[in-house]
């Protein structure tokens, strides 16, 4: 078995536990979008409509038309619910993806109520609202509370990507109303607070209704709409001169709606300015001499003050010809999970400690000291039984970290090549620490490993692989 191989592995299993707690990725751009029936989309999709970049994603709001509420999409049409048609929101990300650095992806989350009053929006007013009989059904399946809904999906979203603003098409049903641009503002603060939001990062975007030139029903309105930034100094509004009308004086044309969106993106591009692909570099990098001659101790140095997933910690440098360890992962953006202790260098053939996982403080001093000395010459288990010899390679000489597990045994990693961990007391290994083995009626996936093992998440706990267990 060859070095390149095993340090595949190790690159894979470290990739699989940071992507366990990884910060959400900055390259991953989301924007929420809300409003009435020109948001939820009223335009017959077209076949040109139907083809979209896979850096175009959506997350399903509603359960139905073949997707589940929560998961990732393409951003295909219809956005809101399987109700909605083309919208502006469709050609908005499109022309983001196309005009965004190819490693920046976008993703929306659409919630909009065909004919609402801009009071099924409120935090705090959305009970009262006398609805009419055929709207329930679709704020039914927002679990009869869209603005909650649209606060639990952007805080799913939120887990994978940074919202980076929020887009609204509303007001033919508050059509001349003066308080419109106040109670837009109310739901849009609640949205920034709810949400742990900076407004100044976070524009809102309203688009006009059809212009009374286009025989608009609701034009007078977007002399009001136009109010907004004096109200809320984050907002933007978007034209809808010369977009033309189906026919009702309310919704746009299929080719109105592909403009307008193009209209979104155009504005957002210009308040995004010079985007930059930011690289997950931001925490430090492990040194070069990571082992230490001493007690064998990787970097614990991982955490870093506001930086955005602290980079991988390099190779550490040798010492005394045998391999020094890992550095540490850097922490991950200003507070959310300290840093990984790096792995040990080797010292005359035995295996450093690694750091454990970093404290959530501020993402200082990621890595623990948990690997300290504990290379010492310290035994993962009874040396007098190499199980391992049998099938070609040595038992492991030091307390190696647990890198893989078969139908064999626990293997780790020496001199760059596998060795067998001598074996344990029979049973599961993990019960001695307080935790089950993992059940056997599906295969497992690392999330982490340490000296005692490798472990998975069953039911909201830890638990440990044994050598019953497949790995996915």
């Amino acid at each position: 078995m060859k070095s390149l191989a095993i340090f595949a592995f190790i690159a894979t299993a470290f990739s699989a536990v940071s992507q366990t707690f990884a910060a959400p990725d900055p390259n991953f751009h989301i924007y929420l979008a809300f409003g009435q029936s020109n948001m939820e989309g009223a335009g017959p999709i077209e076949n040109q409509d139907r083809q979209v970049d896979k850096r175009f994603k959506m997350l399903s709001t509603v359960s139905g038309c073949g997707r589940q509420l929560g998961n990732w999409y393409d951003a295909t049409p219809p956005l809101a619910h399987c109700g909605g048609k083309l919208g502006p929101v469709d050609y908005f990300g499109r022309n983001l993806v196309k005009n965004l650095p190819e490693q920046i992806k976008v993703g929306v989350v659409v919630v909009a109520v065909a004919g609402c009053d801009i009071q099924l929006f409120e935090k705090n007013n959305y009970k009262s609202y006398n609805m009419p009989d055929w709207m329930r059904n679709t704020v039914q399946n927002y679990g009869g509370n869209p603005y909650g809904r649209l606060v639990d999906m952007a805080k799913k979203a939120q887990q994978e990507g940074v919202i980076k603003g929020i887009l609204l098409h509303q007001g033919e049903t508050n059509s001349g109303q003066q308080n419109w641009p106040n109670r837009v503002k109310d739901i849009y603060n609640n949205l920034i607070k709810d949400l742990g939001l900076n407004a100044n990062d976070v524009p809102l975007l309203a688009g006009e209704v059809v212009s009374s030139e286009q025989g608009g029903s609701c034009g007078g309105h977007n002399s009001i709409i136009q109010k907004l930034p004096s109200v809320i100094p984050t907002a933007h509004v978007i034209s809808s001169k010369g977009l033309g009308q189906q026919g009702d004086g309310l919704h746009f044309t299929s080719a109105s709606y592909r403009t307008f969106g193009q209209r979104y993106a155009d504005e957002m591009l210009k308040i995004l300015g010079n985007v930059k692909v930011e690289s997950g570099n931001g925490g430090n990098t492990g040194n070069n001499n990571s082992g230490n001659t001493d007690n064998n101790t990787g970097n614990n140095n991982g955490g870093n003050n506001g930086g955005n997933n602290g980079g991988f910690g390099g190779f550490g440098g040798n010492n005394g010809g045998n391999n020094g360890g890992f550095g540490g992962f850097g922490g991950n953006n200003g507070g959310n999970n300290g840093g990984f202790g790096g792995f040990g260098g080797n010292n005359g053939g035995n295996n450093g400690g690694f750091g454990g996982f970093g404290g959530n403080n501020g993402g200082n001093n990621g890595g623990n000291n948990a690997g300290n000395n504990a290379g010492n010459n310290n035994s993962n288990g009874d040396s007098s039984s190499c199980w391992s010899k049998s099938l070609g390679y040595p038992c492991c000489s030091g307390k190696s970290a647990v890198l893989y597990t078969d139908a064999s045994g626990q293997w780790g990693v020496e001199n760059g090549d596998w060795c067998g961990i001598a074996k344990k007391s029979s049973g599961c290994w993990a019960k001695a620490l307080g935790s089950n083995c993992c059940s056997t009626s599906s295969c497992r996936n690392v999330v982490y490993f340490d000296y005692d093992g490798q472990w998975d998440v069953e039911n909201g706990e830890w638990c440990g692989i044994s050598t019953e267990n497949t790995l996915c």
